[in-house]
């Protein structure tokens, strides 16, 4: 037990007062903005062998997101029967518009 009972009740009542007044600061929100800065595309290949794969699939895609505005990096992998591109684009970058640089010039769908 406490030694003094009222020194402890005060605390108990400063903490939950103060935690009152904390809670009406809290931002709440229902959805959140969120940053989406990468896109994965998976292209099944059923009975290719991995070199098949990277030939006929990954490469292009490869390709295709390179010439992409924001680019930031580009994974892939060739599997047996899948293959599969990662794209993470620079912070800010609109991935949505699908704006290809002025090099290569127009729009992907």
């Amino acid at each position: 037990m406490a030694s003094n009972p009222i020194a402890a009740n005060l605390l108990m009542v400063f903490l939950l007062f103060a935690g009152l007044l904390a809670a009406g600061e809290l931002v709440q929100e229902m959805l959140p903005g969120a940053s989406l800065d990468r896109v994965q595309v998976m292209v099944p290949y059923p009975g290719a062998a991995p070199q098949e794969v990277d030939e006929e699939i990954v490469r292009k895609i490869e390709e295709e997101l390179g010439s992409l505005d924001g680019v930031k990096r580009i994974e892939a992998s060739a599997s047996e029967g899948i293959g599969s591109v990662t794209a993470e684009f620079k912070s800010g970058t609109d991935i949505r518009s699908g704006r290809r640089s002025p090099a290569t010039g127009g729009c992907s769908a």
